[in-house]
Formats: C-alpha cells, sequence, structure tokens
C-alpha cells in the first residue's frame, strides 16, 4: 500500500505542475522596454517639414513616416517568432488514467484499481524541424524583399513629387519673368500710341497679353501650392510653406552609355523579390516531402496494481500507418507552386528589362529634345525677340509683329522648362530602376 500512497501523493502534485505550466503558457510575456520603445516609432506617421527640403531628405521622410511601411517592425518581430517556434522539438505528453474502480463484485471501491502514469514524446522523421525552420527563415526573407521593393515605390513617388513641386515653382518663376516683360512692353507701348506711332489697339492688345499672362501665374500659383501639398503629404504634413533646395538643372551634353544603367538591374528589389519567393516556394515543397514521413511517438510510465500492490514499467511505440492519406496532394501542391515562382522569376527579370528599354527610350528622347530646345531654338528665339524690340522701337515693325515674336519667346521658354520637367522625370525613373545616377 506504500506504493499506492505514494502514486496517489505524486498523481495531484504532477496534475497541479501540468495546470501550472499551461497557464504560464497561456499568459503573455511582459511587454519589454525595447519592444515598446519600438513600436512607438512605428506607429509615427507624421513629420513636420523643414523650412528648406532637399530630394535626399524629402525621400527619408516619406520612408521613416509613410504609414504603408509602419507595419514592418511588427511583421519582423512576428517572422522571427515563427523562426524560433519551428526549432522546437513537439512537448512532450503525460497522461494519468485509473481502471478497475467503482464497479461491482470484485472491483467495487478501489481495492483492485490499477492506475497508469505514462509520458509520451513524439520523435519527428524526415526531416521535419529543420524543413519547417527553413520556411520561416524564407518566408522572412521574402517580407524583407518585400519591405525593399515597397521602400523603392515610395522614392520613386517621392522623387516625382519634388520633381513635380521644383518644375511647378520654376513655371511660377518663369511666368513672372513673363509678366514683368510684357509689362514692360505695355509702357512702351503706351508711350509709343502717346507719340501716336501706335493706334489704340495695340495698346489695349499688349493690356491683354499682360492680363492673360496673370491669369496663368495665378493658376501656376495654386498649382505649386499643391504641388508642394501633395509633397508633404508623404510624412503626413499638409504644408506648403517650405521651399525646395534642388532646381531643374539642364540635361548633361551627352548620356551614360546605356550597358553601365543596364547592369544595375540585377540589384533591383522586384528581382530579389522574385527569388526570395522562389527560395520560399522550394522551402515549402520541401517541407511538404518531409511531412510524409510518419511520426514515432514512445511512451514510457508506471503502472500500480492495488490488488496485489505491485508497481511495474509501462512501454509504448506508436507509429502512424500511410494508408489513406500520404501527403501526396500537398507535395503535388508545393510542387506546382513551386514551378510557377520559378517561371515568375524568370518573368520578373524580362518585365524589368523591357521596363528599363522603355525608360531608356524616354529618356534619350526627353535629353535630345531638351538639348536641341537649349542649343538651337532658345538662342534664336531670343534673338529673335531682341531683334524685334529693336525693330519695333525703331518703328520698322507694327506692335502685332512685336507682340507676336513676345509670344513665339515665351512659348519657347515654356517649352523649355517642360523639357527640363520630362527630362527629370526620366532620368528619376531611369535610376530608380538601375540604382546608378548621371
Amino acid at each position: 500500500m506504500n506504493s499506492l500512497s505514494n502514486f496517489c501523493c505524486l498523481a495531484p502534485i504532477v496534475a497541479l505542475l501540468v495546470n501550472s505550466c499551461s497557464q504560464e503558457t497561456k499568459t503573455p510575456p511582459p511587454i519589454r522596454p525595447v519592444a515598446a520603445v519600438s513600436t512607438s516609432k512605428s506607429t509615427t506617421t507624421r513629420a513636420t517639414t523643414p523650412g528648406s527640403l532637399s530630394l535626399s531628405e524629402a525621400c527619408a521622410l516619406a520612408v521613416q513616416h509613410n504609414p504603408s511601411l509602419n507595419g514592418f517592425p511588427m511583421d519582423q518581430r512576428a517572422a522571427d517568432a515563427r523562426i524560433l517556434k519551428a526549432t522546437r522539438l513537439p512537448n512532450p505528453e503525460l497522461g494519468i488514467d485509473a481502471e478497475d474502480f467503482f464497479g461491482s463484485g470484485g472491483t467495487s471501491g478501489t481495492q483492485s484499481a490499477v492506475f497508469n502514469a505514462q509520458i509520451t514524446q513524439l520523435f519527428e522523421r524526415g526531416g521535419k524541424r529543420e524543413a519547417r525552420t527553413d520556411a520561416a527563415r524564407s518566408e522572412r526573407i521574402v517580407l524583407e524583399a518585400r519591405y525593399a521593393q515597397r521602400r523603392l515605390e515610395i522614392i520613386q513617388d517621392t522623387s516625382k513629387r519634388y520633381i513635380d513641386a521644383v518644375a511647378a515653382r520654376e513655371n511660377v518663376a518663369f511666368l513672372q519673368a513673363s509678366v514683368d516683360r510684357s509689362r514692360e512692353t505695355q509702357k512702351l507701348v503706351n508711350s509709343l500710341a502717346d507719340a501716336g506711332r501706335v493706334t489704340v489697339s495695340s495698346t489695349q492688345q499688349a493690356k491683354v497679353a499682360v492680363q492673360e499672362l496673370e491669369l496663368e501665374i495665378s493658376s501656376a500659383t495654386k498649382q505649386l501650392d499643391r504641388a508642394l501639398q501633395a509633397l508633404s503629404a508623404q510624412w503626413g504634413d499638409t504644408s506648403s510653406s517650405f521651399s525646395l533646395k534642388s532646381g531643374l538643372g539642364n540635361p548633361p551634353p551627352a548620356l551614360t552609355p546605356k550597358a553601365s544603367f543596364q547592369a544595375g538591374l540585377d540589384d533591383h528589389p522586384s528581382l530579389a523579390l522574385a527569388h526570395a519567393e522562389a527560395n520560399q516556394a522550394r522551402s515549402n515543397l520541401r517541407l511538404a516531402r518531409a511531412n510524409r514521413f510518419g511520426d514515432i511517438g514512445i511512451t514510457g510510465g508506471l503502472r500500480q496494481d492495488n490488488s496485489s500492490d505491485e508497481v511495474s514499467g509501462l512501454v509504448g511505440l506508436s507509429i502512424p500507418i500511410p494508408i489513406h492519406d500520404r501527403n501526396e496532394d500537398t507535395v503535388n501542391e508545393m510542387s506546382a507552386l513551386a514551378e510557377k515562382a520559378e517561371a515568375e522569376k524568370q518573368a520578373a527579370r524580362q518585365i524589368l528589362e523591357s521596363e528599363f528599354a522603355l525608360a531608356w527610350i524616354d529618356l534619350t528622347a526627353a535629353h535630345q529634345i531638351a538639348r536641341k530646345i537649349e542649343a538651337e531654338l532658345l538662342p534664336s528665339a531670343s534673338e529673335l525677340f531682341k531683334s524685334a524690340e529693336e525693330s519695333f522701337r525703331a518703328g520698322k515693325i507694327t506692335s502685332l509683329e512685336y507682340l507676336a515674336a513676345q509670344q513665339q519667346f515665351h512659348s519657347i521658354r515654356g517649352k523649355w522648362l517642360a523639357a527640363r520637367h520630362e527630362f527629370q522625370l526620366s532620368a528619376a525613373r531611369v535610376q530608380s530602376l538601375t540604382n546608378r545616377s548621371f
């Protein structure tokens, strides 16, 4: 009976331990200060725009405070937790049971009861733990690749908005200069009209030209304000009261060879993401193949027989028999997905090369147009306008001819601004694809 007493005393203690372990597992661990700081930073989606802003500063603010990237630190911690979980061995199981008691006849009461206490440990076969860990790690790599791709998309969008804002600012400055020039023309026409050298209709035409430009500059100012707000909205601000450090600049005399840019395609995040997804698909396939092997359960324990007051050992072995489900369907599914990911990896390269080819065509076309306007059209228009002004003062041409020459000069100056704007957008697109600068 001593053995029975020991067993009965031991059973409640073991049960309490099991219950304590269960409650400890279900209770979430306390949040560490480091994790709290990281969460606080990741939820910050607003920033104040500095008084003077460069392109690199704008991109940094957009990446740091863009809402679509705020969840990455939490996803990263979750992926790390899944990796740690994948490395764990299966937990053992404790089983306690009693038989032949509270019956009738010889099994009445607990005099003939038999108590069994046993622990079962599951042993995984086929390299499941290694395959499961590899799949969890590949999932984290995919997460990082998606973050890099999204980060590049935000930088591209921010760069475009910054260039648009710079072009809008220069457009306002250009129109302001045009208004000033038109007002000078209006004064000149008015003075000539007072001298009787031009008609009254000429003064009206000069006045209308000034009014048209004033209307354009009012619209351009609103567009500039909108472009600045669209830029600052990238980091949660709505301010437009800041200046831009950079300008559009002039296109270089010659472009860097295409081959030097094309070599940078290998570092594009979309290719890294395609490679990571293909590796993840292969890892999932290896895990599916490993799951074809059934796990072995080994059981050991003690048996207490009250009828004879004897204690004996228990040993058990369980092996699954793969008759109905051999995990072949999952293997076939993962195999198909692995083939698909490999095909998408090849397609990602082709898509990227096609996108670069189109971007390079746009860049060279924008460069040729901008250089032609700068080297040929703009000097000719400037000389023509100066000549028309001198001829008009000398009375050799009419006011209509002079105003037409002025309008043509303004139009070509506007084309020059648009050509530089288009070139900078095309250059930014090529740089984002290749991570190469001019």
